[in-house]
């Protein structure tokens, strides 16, 4: 397919989205879905709050434990390497004078209440040696279009159990992609939000124009390769960066079109203007 007949469809895509935003006629929402662990691999950060799970993904790891855990997975803590710490409740029992709801009588409970927090250390698996863990490959039973092109960004791809935060994740330090979901329209999100980096570097955290390039990116890769569904949930997520007023979301989409096209071409260009299963 030539580059011009590429720069006519990505066109097309674009402004037949802007019309079904514009119009409000957007095809029926898809269900989200949502990675889930996978019996018999389970990790003790499974069990942690979602505080301390984005605490150890802020240090750059997605399993982290206390140094007898790790021995007895059959690994050793490095020498000289520095924990992180989790925050674990202290609680104590007590007891209670309670009315029982029928009788009026009243009656002693027992209840464990929460006096407290303390900084339990943890090892991330990077500063570990030892024994390899058992693996599981979370990945779909078919890879997302454009996959490759991550790969050729120089971007890893990971798909792991969902943790109760966003459906997907881009480190630029560590240049990776973290996928909680097999929804197609995440992984062209994140993909995005990668191919972006490399127009300006992004600014940490979930910026509102970074957000709008992606999520628009998106939508137009959904239309382009045929995945049916999303849009709803992208129109629903700009709004929630741009406010909710479809004229106000419009706008802003409008003031960032410049880099959503830019986006896309670099994502077709290294690609290599291979559009033969663009629906």
């Amino acid at each position: 397919m030539s580059v011009k007949l590429e720069e006519g469809r990505v066109r097309q895509a674009v402004q037949s989205l802007l019309a079904m935003f514009r119009d409000g006629e957007l095809p029926e929402k898809a269900a989200r879905t949502f990675i889930n662990a996978r019996a018999g691999y389970g990790k003790p950060s499974d069990k942690w709050s979602l505080g301390n799970k984005l605490l150890m993904l802020i240090n750059g790891t997605e399993d982290a434990r206390g140094y007898q855990q790790w021995r007895e997975a059959g690994r050793q803590v490095k020498k000289g390497a520095k924990a992180i710490y989790i925050l674990a409740p202290m609680t104590r029992k007590v007891t209670q004078k309670v009315v029982d709801e029928e009788t009026g009588e009243e009656k002693q409970e027992e209840k464990i209440i929460v006096t407290g927090f303390r900084g339990v250390p943890v090892f991330r698996y990077e500063d570990t040696e030892g024994e390899p863990l058992p693996q599981v490959d979370y990945s779909p039973p078919e890879l997302p279009p454009l996959y490759e092109v991550a790969r050729r960004f120089g971007v890893e791809v990971k798909y792991l159990p969902f943790i109760g935060q966003a459906a997907g994740a881009y480190r630029p330090g560590q240049k990776q992609v973290i996928l909680y979901s097999h929804d197609v329209d995440v992984f062209f999100h994140e993909l995005a939000h990668a191919v972006h980096n490399t127009i300006r570097p992004l600014k940490g955290g979930q910026h509102r124009d970074q957000e709008i390039v992606a999520e628009t990116v998106a939508c137009v890769l959904c239309e382009l390769y045929g995945a049916k569904g999303y849009l709803w949930h992208g129109w629903e997520y700009i709004k929630h960066y741009a406010g909710q007023e479809p004229k106000a979301a419009l706008k802003a989409i409008m003031a960032v079109l410049n880099e959503v096209e830019e986006v896309l071409e670099r994502i077709f260009a290294a690609a290599g203007m291979d559009t033969d299963k663009v629906a």
